[in-house]
């Protein structure tokens, strides 16, 4: 039965860049772009001009009007990322689905991996000619859950999650198996328990992280309530930038 490395490891600090590159080039390097939803809500309006009719419709699905803008936002804000790197209007960007319902860019010039999530007040999005995933959580006093443990993490994740600072414990390595699981296009299912989720190196079945490839997680927070792990695999050690940006400046 074949093996795979896990390598996990947190990011202390996070240098944000204020300033992205305006001609962005796709390599083997990760790009992580974070964007605060309410420092663009008055551009709603001019964000929704780039979005399809398909799209303007799933926005219009949404009960809650802040779930509205967080959609619009989140899809404009990729649009206008992608566009810089290949070199295309935002609202020219064309998306299919692909195995396991994971969505690519539909494009006849250079290979483009991306993935999106969201939570709270942020959009993250990860983009590299290599395969990525990008979870974000928010830390969330409230949040039951200590009812979801038993059925989620190893015997040694519980301990650790049952230390002090519990809920920010959970989120951590709750990040890391969503990031693993959007990475390798499996879906949350009862591998999950599974998923290797712990500083260190890990070895597993591949067939645990649907990869025969060594995969890497890097942990950081966006700001004091939200914490996010980036997935991606690599042999090798990329570059990894991280831009805080505003979207009426790229």
């Amino acid at each position: 039965m074949d093996t795979v490395k896990v390598a996990i490891h947190y990011l202390d600090a996070v240098d944000w860049l204020q300033n992205a590159n305006p001609n962005p080039t796709i390599d083997v390097n990760i790009d992580v772009w974070r964007i605060k939803i309410t420092d663009h809500l008055s551009l709603i309006g001019q964000l929704k001009t780039l979005l399809l009719p398909d799209e303007i419709t799933r926005a219009g699905r949404y009960y809650q009007e802040k779930d509205r803008q967080r959609f619009i936002v989140s899809r404009a804000a990729l649009r206008i990322i992608l566009g810089k790197y290949l070199v295309q209007k935002p609202e020219n960007i064309r998306f299919e689905i692909g195995p396991n319902k994971k969505p690519f860019v539909k494009t006849t010039g250079a290979i483009v991996n991306y993935n999106v999530s969201h939570s709270d007040e942020w959009v993250t999005i990860a983009i590299s000619q290599t395969k990525v995933g990008i979870d974000t959580e928010k830390i969330d006093q409230s949040f039951a859950f200590k009812e979801i443990l038993a059925d989620n993490f190893s015997a040694d994740e519980i301990r650790f999650i049952n230390q002090t600072e519990s809920i920010e414990k959970f989120v951590l390595l709750w990040t890391r198996k969503e990031a693993t699981t959007k990475l390798t296009s499996q879906g949350l299912d009862e591998r999950i328990k599974n998923i290797p989720s712990l500083d260190g190196d890990h070895l597993t079945n591949s067939d645990i992280v649907n990869s025969a490839e060594a995969i890497k997680l890097v942990s950081f927070k966006l700001d004091s309530d939200n914490l996010a792990t980036l997935a991606y695999e690599s042999d090798s050690e990329p570059a990894l930038r991280f831009y805080d940006t505003d979207l009426t400046s790229i």
